[in-house]
């Protein structure tokens, strides 16, 4: 995927009749839990390189060689990464979500180390409880590290409380730099 392309997803350019096929056939792999193409699809939109990799292994490159791991918000979880997480710390996290019709809510990046001593809890916790070991950072922590940042967000599909204020999760992201 090039930038483009992520861009005509995004609908902020229009696809050519020969794309929209393809562009829409995006949109509805985006709305189910395809990591992979979640991972490319993101990674191209910020115009970072996809490395397609996985297990332990970057999802893709910032312009200047960071390792980034792509993460379906709004909780960083790293699946049986209780022993890998360690080999991450100057890696940085990229954090979003997606609408259940494949529209992108946000992207948040956040760096490994600022969130490292709560991974390592989190794995001795559930190693002391003998659960799979897959550490995990909730929102509530990430969003509040010096490094969070947001790289794209549609306030317009941030989920809303029914006096039509944002949910506090979505608050304190739209209160976040922004790239």
């Amino acid at each position: 995927m090039d930038f483009r392309i992520a861009q005509c997803v995004l609908g902020s350019q229009q696809p050519t009749e020969s794309e929209k096929p393809f562009v829409e056939l995006l949109k509805q792999h985006l709305a189910l839990d395809n990591n992979k193409l979640r991972e490319d699809f993101v990674c191209s939109l910020l115009g970072y390189t996809p490395s397609y990799g996985g297990q332990g292994y970057p999802d893709g490159y910032k312009p200047d060689g960071t390792c980034v791991d792509n993460k379906s918000g709004p909780h960083i979880v790293f699946p049986d990464g209780g022993v890998t997480i360690a080999k991450k710390t100057d890696w940085d996290v990229l954090v979003h979500q997606f609408t259940k019709d494949g529209k992108l809510i946000y992207v948040a990046e956040v760096k490994v180390i600022e969130i490292m001593d709560e991974l390592v809890e989190s794995a001795i916790n559930l190693t002391k409880k003998g659960a799979r070991v897959s550490p995990i950072c909730h929102h509530t922590t990430w969003i509040h590290k010096p490094s969070t940042k947001v790289l794209y967000k549609n306030t317009e599909l941030f989920e809303k409380k029914k006096n039509g204020k944002f949910k506090k999760f979505y608050s304190l992201l739209n209160q976040l730099p922004s790239k």
